[in-house]
């Protein structure tokens, strides 16, 4: 298992009352993520390029290419809000795909666990996400993988938390990470046990069903406009997608 760890290169995001930004933090608390993944034998490699002008877009997509060039089979970036209230603190998960909506859930609510912070919710890219470069380089790349928005930086007392605990949330999601995707047999808290492993199963069993069955529909689109190469990379696409997630599939 190769796991390709991206921290946010935003260095013009601040944390409140203080002389750090987010990538600061994020470079921290992904030495900690890092640490950890090797603890549980898996190879963790961090990518990162220093943010630089007024958004850091050239740096980000730098970052992207290196770590998706050296073939991981899962990609994590780490980020913080800045939603300026304490109230909607938490952790946020971003998915690429409807498809990894339920792993979104499930892995959002494992980190909160670990590291003391409610679980605000999953989004996924094009619909309530953004189509920000990550979780388009994921979909581009058919990559695993997720973006973890850890608490927020815009209030002086959350900031102050997240700078304090650097090594929890980075432990906190290597844990997670590890237990809620099953690499090496860590095992999950038993908070994380309330559905059962064909619950589970039923539920990804369904999803990448729906999921190939669109593209088999738009292959059949395809064909109709004549465009027969089209229409046989998204049939190719549905059958590479089932595959992929019926090795998902629990015992």
């Amino acid at each position: 298992m190769r796991v390709a760890i991206l921290p946010s290169n935003q260095h013009q995001n601040q944390y409140a009352g203080m002389t750090v930004t987010e990538e600061k933090w994020s470079a921290a608390t992904c030495a900690w993520l890092q640490r950890r993944l090797g603890e549980h034998g898996v190879e963790a490699a961090i990518f990162h390029v220093p943010g630089a002008g007024a958004k850091s877009t050239d740096e980000l997509s730098r970052m992207l290419a290196q770590a998706v060039a050296w073939k991981p089979d899962y990609m994590v970036s780490v980020h913080s809000d800045a939603v300026g209230d304490v109230k909607t603190t938490g952790i946020l998960m971003l998915m690429c795909r409807e498809l990894d909506r339920y792993e979104g859930i499930a892995l959002g609510k494992s980190i909160a666990l670990r590291v003391g912070l409610p679980f605000k919710g999953c989004w996924v890219w094009g619909n309530e996400a953004r189509k920000i470069n990550f979780l388009t380089t994921l979909r581009g790349h058919s990559l695993d993988g997720c973006l973890v928005e850890v608490g927020e930086h815009a209030t002086v007392l959350e900031a102050g938390w997240n700078w304090r605990h650097v090594k929890e949330i980075g432990v906190g999601i290597a844990d997670a990470l590890a237990a809620t995707c099953g690499w090496n047999g860590v095992k999950a808290l038993d908070e994380e046990e309330e559905m059962t492993k064909d619950e589970r199963n039923l539920l990804r069993i369904a999803a990448y069903r729906a999921l190939a069955a669109a593209l088999r529909s738009q292959a059949v689109i395809a064909e109709l406009r004549g465009d027969s190469a089209k229409a046989d990379a998204l049939m190719a696409q549905a059958d590479a997608d089932v595959a992929k997630e019926k090795a998902k599939l629990e015992p």
